[in-house]
């Protein structure tokens, strides 16, 4: 199964989450703790989906 790395932490993982989370409004993939600590009072916080390897 491929993996991808998150973009905050950098780890590899099988199972990501496309969002956006800066005022900037870029798609980029988080793993699940990441996301949980971005979208947490974030405006900007914006899910696009769930990338399965």
């Amino acid at each position: 199964m491929a993996k991808k790395e998150c973009e905050k932490c950098a780890k590899a993982y099988r199972l990501m989450y496309r969002v956006q989370y800066k005022p900037i409004k870029e798609w980029v993939f988080l793993c699940n703790d990441c996301v949980i600590e971005v979208r947490k009072d974030n405006e900007d916080y914006r899910y696009g989906g769930t990338w399965k390897g």
